[in-house]
């Protein structure tokens, strides 16, 4: 896995990064935040464009492994994968989803920083699902 530390992560997420160690702990939680950030994605699919493909495949990684079809993710990929979800699920972010123009913004960031640190996990992930038949067009 890429480097994961706080330093160099946008501003915000390491509170969100220090959650996620409740929610993976936490099957129930983990499906409750996942229905959210599902419910969230599809109501502004549209603004969440560039981002959608990453974001799904966010969600079906943190799923797999929350159901324990994937236990080989790292611990600390499944932090950073949670703590992505957690910050795009608050309304009240670094720039509240409600501002016209720039809501998502920031979420698309931080899903974007999300990714890029732990893109070889990802990468993995992806290559597992295929072998399984599995991807692309489910949802998280």
């Amino acid at each position: 896995m890429t480097d994961t530390n706080k330093a160099g992560s946008p501003q915000g997420f390491g509170s969100a990064q220090e959650m996620a160690e409740d929610f993976a702990s936490d099957r129930d939680k983990t499906a409750h935040l996942l229905d959210e950030a599902v419910s969230k994605a599809e109501r502004n699919r549209n603004a969440l464009e560039k981002i959608w493909q990453d974001l799904q495949a966010l969600f079906r990684l943190i799923k797999t492994w929350r159901g324990g079809d994937y236990p080989q993710a790292p611990w600390q990929t499944m932090i950073f994968a949670i703590a992505g979800v957690i910050y795009f699920v608050n309304p009240f972010d670094l720039v509240p989803d409600f501002l016209p123009g720039g809501g998502y913004l920031d979420d698309a960031t931080v899903v974007g920083f999300v990714v890029k640190s732990i893109r070889q996990d990802i990468e993995a992930f992806l290559i597992w699902e295929k072998s399984r038949g599995e991807g692309r067009g489910q949802q998280g």
